[in-house]
């Protein structure tokens, strides 16, 4: 298996269980707490940003960074 497929599936793994531990900690709050969500998808390196207006600042942030990657990995390979 290449490389970079581990890394994928490694990072797929690690983000299923950052959202599972996430949802373990608001079931914890009891309801109290108020959920946010937002998310990227990125179409190429064109970002579509998605979810609750006060995490548009870092979901611009992540999306810079993604769009960062993508043209640094379609460069070097």
């Amino acid at each position: 298996m290449n490389w970079i497929t581990v890394i994928g599936l490694i990072l797929l793994f690690v983000g299923a269980l950052i959202t599972l531990i996430a949802i373990g900690l608001l079931r914890g709050l009891g309801g109290r707490g108020r959920a946010r969500f937002g998310g990227v998808i990125l179409l190429g390196p064109i970002p579509i940003i998605f979810g609750d207006r006060s995490l548009t600042g870092a979901l611009l942030i992540i999306a810079a960074m993604f769009i960062a990657l993508f043209i640094i990995f379609t460069l070097v390979w």
